[in-house]
C-alpha cells in the first residue's frame, strides 16, 4: 500500500535537519528528495535545494539556521533568499533578474550572485519552431498527393510541366515572439529539450 503524506506543516530548519540526517548516513541526494516528499508532500524542497544542502554539509556545515552574512549581504545572500529564487524560477523560467530582486528586495547585483553563482542556473532560448507534422498535417499532405496523382492520370505529363517548385518554407500565421522574449531560466541538469528537424521526403 502505498503511504501517503503525513505532516502537512514544517518549518526549513527542520528540513534542513533531516537532510543532514540523512546524508550522514551517506544517504544520495536523490534518495533524500525521495524520502522527503514521501513524508512532507512535493512542495517541501526541491532536488537541487536538497543536493546542494548535501554538498554544504560535505564541505563542512554544521548549523541548520540560516547564517547571518557581513555587510550587505545580511538580508540578501541568505539561505531564505536562495531557496525563495529557486522556487521563483522554478515556477517561472522566464523571469528576470530584476523581478526577482523587487519581488525579495535586493539588489540587481545580489539577485544575479545567487542565480548564476550559487544556484548556477543560465539563460537559454526556449523559441522552438514546431517542425514536427502532425497527423492533421499529415493527412494534408496525403490528400493533396493524391490529387496530384488523379490529375496526373487525366492530364499526363502536362499536368507535370505546370508544377512549379520551390524549396521547404514555413509560414507562420502569428507573430512568432523574440529570440529575447523566449529567453528562460535552465540548470546544467536539466534535460535537453528536444528539437525537430527539417527531413527529406526523398533522396
Amino acid at each position: 500500500m502505498e503511504r501517503r503524506c503525513v505532516l502537512n506543516s514544517w518549518s526549513k530548519e527542520e528540513v534542513r535537519a533531516v537532510i543532514r540526517y540523512e546524508w550522514a548516513r551517506r544517504v544520495s541526494g536523490t534518495e533524500i528528495h525521495n524520502r522527503l516528499v514521501e513524508v512532507y508532500g512535493p512542495g517541501v524542497m526541491s532536488k537541487q535545494m536538497v543536493r546542494r544542502w548535501c554538498r554544504t554539509f560535505s564541505d563542512g556545515r554544521q548549523q541548520v539556521e540560516d547564517i547571518p552574512r557581513a555587510g550587505r549581504t545580511r538580508t540578501a545572500t541568505t539561505d531564505a533568499n536562495v531557496e525563495k529564487v529557486d522556487d521563483m524560477i522554478r515556477a517561472n523560467r522566464r523571469i528576470t533578474i530584476d523581478e526577482v530582486a523587487e519581488e525579495l528586495g535586493i539588489s540587481h547585483e545580489r539577485a544575479q550572485n545567487i542565480i548564476h553563482d550559487i544556484l548556477r542556473y543560465r539563460k537559454v532560448s526556449a523559441r522552438w519552431v514546431p517542425r514536427q507534422l502532425t497527423s492533421t498535417h499529415q493527412e494534408q499532405r496525403m490528400a493533396v498527393s493524391l490529387e496530384h496523382l488523379v490529375r496526373y492520370h487525366e492530364d499526363g505529363n502536362g499536368f507535370l510541366f505546370r508544377i512549379v517548385t520551390g524549396d521547404e518554407t514555413w509560414v507562420h500565421h502569428f507573430t512568432p515572439e523574440s529570440k529575447a522574449a523566449s529567453m528562460e531560466w535552465k540548470h546544467p541538469s536539466s534535460p535537453v529539450r528536444k528539437k525537430f528537424k527539417a527531413t527529406p521526403l526523398c533522396r
